[in-house]
């Protein structure tokens, strides 16, 4: 029997909630906490509200920005880019 080690990964965007940036996290399907940027305290937001608006998933985009310095994610020459 082998043994596997599971790790939980929080689902965690990059965020606008009306006119705030921040991140926006995944609460088990039930809504996003928004924490605005550079803030500690966050605000449970339903994953209905027109208001919430997630950008970039935050590994990806970061990791795009290390890669070449920019959070934008080209899909192909073809495709729209999309802003991460």
């Amino acid at each position: 029997m082998t043994t596997v080690a599971r790790t939980t990964h929080n689902v965690t965007h990059y965020a606008y909630y009306g006119d705030l940036y921040g991140t926006a996290e995944l609460l088990c399907g039930s809504g996003y906490l928004f924490r605005e940027d550079g803030q500690r305290q966050a605000t449970l937001v339903s994953y209905k509200d027109p208001e919430l608006l997630l950008l970039g998933h935050v590994p990806t985009a970061d990791a795009q920005m290390a890669a070449d310095g920019d959070r934008l994610v080209r899909c192909s020459q073809t495709l729209c880019e999309v802003a991460a």
